[in-house]
């Protein structure tokens, strides 16, 4: 079973390159330092509730998006 967290992580990765955004322009974006911003698109900092809608905000894109690839499971269980 794949990482939720893990997938998010990626999927924050692939939605700032895309926006063409530096990690410190989305870090800024979210309120975080580089540090964070780069932590997070690792996989290595755990991404806080009331941080997800900062996230979407910045990335322009919805949370389903931000949870593309995950289990079927995990999907259904957060009604996505």
């Amino acid at each position: 079973m794949a990482d939720l967290g893990r997938i998010v992580a990626r999927n924050i990765r692939g939605e700032r390159s895309r926006l063409g955004l530096t990690q410190e322009e989305f870090g800024k974006l979210v309120g975080w330092s580089l540090s964070q911003a780069r932590d997070a698109e690792k996989g290595n900092r755990r991404i806080l509730v009331q941080e997800i809608p900062m996230i979407c905000r910045a990335l322009q894109v919805t949370f389903a998006d931000l949870c593309r690839g995950a289990e079927p499971g995990d999907l259904d269980a957060l009604g996505l």
